[in-house]
């Protein structure tokens, strides 16, 4: 379960997770922080954070695929501090024939990190 904290520690809300979309690669353990957007995790992506004084360390990122591997982008988080990484498909990079988002509601994104 992913679990949405507040800024006072509240909880905000559950999200259950798949656990068939578990990396086998993955360190076990649970990561616990703030959440921090950081767009693509590209180093222009970090430093943009950086200067508006936004850090990763200790946070888990929020990281759209795509603009470079996952393993890359996961990387780049954890050079930033971030203790955990989600990846998501963003729809508008993945738009079918006529702009319709390309992934539905049942399709799984695998990835190797």
């Amino acid at each position: 379960t992913l679990r949405w904290v507040g800024p006072e520690g509240e909880e905000l809300e559950q999200l259950p997770l798949d656990p068939e979309a578990f990396c086998a690669w993955s360190v076990s353990g649970n990561a616990t922080g703030g959440l921090v957007y950081g767009h693509f995790g590209r180093p222009q992506d970090l430093s943009e954070l950086r200067a508006r004084g936004v850090s990763a360390r200790g946070h888990v990122m929020l990281l759209r695929l795509g603009r470079g591997s996952p393993a890359q982008q996961v990387q780049a988080a954890a050079g930033a501090g971030a203790v955990g990484v989600l990846l998501y498909p963003d729809p508008r990079d993945t738009a079918g024939p006529g702009g319709d988002p390309a992934l539905g509601e049942d399709t799984a994104v695998t990835v190797h990190v």
